[in-house]
């Protein structure tokens, strides 16, 4: 693990928060460029700074939520961001909620703008996973297998790649014709289950599980529902 990229005096650079801002620069140069149809330039990044300030305000509280009483024994951890401790969902619900509000309140088509913004989740997740990795967080189960690193499953890896390939089969029916909202439920589908997968290698600690799984598999089991219906729901017909 490599958490610390570089110091300066007394200030300290962090890998994850470093890759996560990263993600979040790439995201937002993907949402900017193929949304230019949709919103005017200056729309876009409006909504995309706020965009930024919930994603991270939704998925740092969800993290604290999981484990309250360590954060009342240290309250002041609660803005340390940059060290780790972000949880996807909470950020992903949290900016669906504030984009449908901002959308209808500036009359943007949000289908269609969310179409865009999938590819991009997709994109800036990954690097965010690659940050877990070096900051040493969302680690796997001890193993033997041989994509073990430090004899344990490389899952913030995993999950990266999966990402990846989420990103460039959106990437590529983005392109084409498609309905509108169906790469942006397309994504849900697939996301959800990636992390279901992937949580089954996990070693760190998640919360209370329920029927066996995490809070994050419960999650991802209720959105994939969902998105399924919305998908048959839809119909399959391209168009646009």
């Amino acid at each position: 693990m490599y958490p610390e990229l570089f110091s300066i005096g007394k200030i300290t650079i962090y890998t994850y928060g470093v890759l996560v801002a990263l993600g979040f620069f790439i995201g937002m140069q993907y949402v900017v460029k193929y949304s230019k149809d949709i919103v005017s330039k200056q729309q876009v990044y409006d909504f995309l700074f706020y965009v930024i300030l919930i994603g991270i305000i939704g998925a740092r509280l969800f993290y604290v939520l999981l484990d309250i009483p360590y954060y009342k024994s240290n309250p002041l951890e609660i803005f340390q961001v940059w060290k780790g401790g972000l949880v996807y969902y909470g950020g992903f619900f949290a900016v669906l909620i504030f984009a449908f509000l901002y959308c209808k309140y500036k009359k943007i088509n949000i289908v269609k703008l969310m179409d865009v913004f999938a590819p991009a989740l997709a994109l800036g997740h990954a690097f965010g996973r690659i940050g877990c990795f070096f900051s040493g967080c969302c680690y796997g189960k001890n193993t033997d297998c041989f994509l073990a690193i430090s004899q344990k499953h490389p899952t913030q890896l995993y999950e990266a790649a999966g990402n990846l390939v989420i990103f460039f089969i959106l990437h590529t029916l983005l392109k084409k014709s498609h309905k509108d909202g169906y790469i942006f439920v397309l994504y849900i589908v697939m996301y959800s289950v990636l992390r279901f997968a992937v949580e089954f290698f996990r070693g760190d600690d998640r919360g209370a599980f329920i029927f066996g799984l995490s809070p994050a598999q419960n999650i991802s089991i209720i959105v994939f529902v969902v998105a399924i219906v919305l998908l048959f729901k839809a119909g399959f017909k391209n168009e646009k």
